[in-house]
C-alpha cells in the first residue's frame, strides 16, 4: 500500500503487515452514476457534527477510529484551487512520511483561526458564486522566522481536540470561533497550577523537544526566561501562553483539559488525539482497524482473502 511505504521503521513493518492481512478483494466499481459520491464526505464547515454524521454514524465507526482515520491528513496538503483550503497539516519534510505528525502538530503547536482563505468576495458569495472557506493556522512564537511554510487545520481536525470557548456545541468553527487553541507542557493531579491529567512528555519528544515553535530548556533572548517545558509554576504557564498565542490577538483560549481538568473537557477524541500523538504505534494499530472498517463496508461477507502468495 502506498501509505506503508511512505511510513518508517516499526511503523512501516506493522502498516505494511496490517495492510497485507486484512487485505479483501472482490469489490465492485461503479463507472456511472455515482451522483451519490458528491460530498460524501466530512465538510469541514461543519466541524465534528460532519464528522459524527459521516464517520461514526454512516460508517459505523467510533471516535477513537474516526480520529485514527483522519490521520491520512499526515501526508500532503490543501491547495485553494481544489478544495478553497490552503496549507500543510505538518511541515512539508514531515508530509512526505506516514506517521503520527499529524496529531503531534494539534497539540505541539497553538492555532488560531484564519478567515477567507479563498478570498471570496461579499457580493460574489451573496451571488452564490462561491463560498468563503475558514480554517485554522499556526499561532505560536516564530512561525514565520524559519522560513516555515504555511501549516493549517481545518475545523475537522481541531474539532477533535479543543471545543469553543464557550463550551457551547462543541462543534469548534474558524468561521464562528476566535479562539487560540493551545495546552500546558504541564497539567498533571499535583500540579500546583493547572491540576488535571494531561501528559504531553510524549508529544514534546516527537517534536524534537519543540513546543510551540521554541526549543524546550531554551532562554528567550529578549526576556532571559528559561522556556522550561513541564515546570509546575505560573511564570511558565504564562510564556507557553505567550508562544502558543503569539499571534492571536489577544483572543480566548478555545477549551481543553490540557489546558487543565477545570478548563475542558475538549473534543470527542482529545484524548484519543493525544495517545496517537505520543505513540505511534498504537495510531498504526488504531488506522489498521478504522481504515479495514472503511474500505469493506457495504461488501461484508463477500470479499475474499488473499491466498498464500510467495
Amino acid at each position: 500500500a502506498v501509505m506503508a511505504h511512505f511510513a518508517v521503521g516499526e511503523t512501516k513493518e506493522l502498516l505494511a503487515a496490517g495492510f497485507k492481512s486484512n487485505f479483501r478483494y472482490g469489490r465492485t466499481t461503479a463507472f456511472e452514476g455515482c451522483q451519490f459520491s458528491v460530498g460524501v464526505l466530512p465538510n469541514p464547515a461543519n466541524s465534528c457534527d460532519a464528522v459524527d454524521d459521516v464517520f461514526n454514524n454512516n460508517m459505523g465507526l467510533n471516535w477513537t477510529l474516526s480520529a485514527a482515520l483522519m490521520g491520512v491528513h499526515t501526508l500532503g496538503r490543501a491547495e485553494v484551487k481544489n478544495s478553497g483550503y490552503d496549507g500543510w497539516w505538518t511541515t512539508p519534510e514531515k508530509a512526505r512520511r506516514f506517521g503520527h505528525g499529524y496529531f503531534v502538530n494539534i497539540y505541539a503547536a497553538g492555532w488560531c483561526h484564519e478567515m477567507n482563505v479563498n478570498s471570496c468576495p461579499d457580493e460574489a458569495e451573496a451571488e452564490g458564486d462561491c463560498v468563503k472557506k475558514h480554517q485554522w493556522q499556526r499561532c505560536d512564537v516564530k512561525r514565520a522566522e524559519k522560513g516555515q511554510a504555511h501549516e493549517m487545520m481545518l475545523n475537522t481536525d481541531l474539532c477533535l481536540a479543543y471545543m469553543d470557548q464557550s463550551g457551547g456545541d462543541g462543534s469548534l468553527k474558524a468561521g464562528e470561533d476566535n479562539c487560540c487553541a493551545w495546552v500546558h507542557t504541564n497539567v498533571a493531579p499535583d500540579s500546583t497550577v493547572n491540576t488535571g491529567d494531561f501528559d504531553v512528555t510524549g508529544i514534546i519528544a516527537a517534536n524534537d523537544n519543540f513546543f510551540c515553535n521554541l526549543e524546550c530548556n531554551e532562554i528567550d533572548p529578549d526576556t532571559g526566561v528559561l522556556y522550561n517545558c513541564g515546570k509546575d509554576n505560573n511564570a511558565q504557564s504564562r510564556k507557553e501562553l505567550e508562544a502558543c498565542c503569539a499571534f492571536a490577538d489577544g483572543a480566548p483560549d478555545c477549551r481543553s483539559t490540557g489546558l487543565a481538568a477545570s478548563r475542558g473537557p475538549g473534543g470527542p477524541a482529545e484524548e484519543d488525539v493525544r495517545r496517537f500523538a505520543e505513540d505511534e504505534l498504537y495510531w498504526a494499530d488504531m488506522f489498521l482497524i478504522a481504515w479495514t472498517k472503511a474500505i469493506e463496508n457495504g461488501f461484508e461477507g463477500s470479499l475474499k482473502a488473499l491466498g498464500n502468495c510467495q
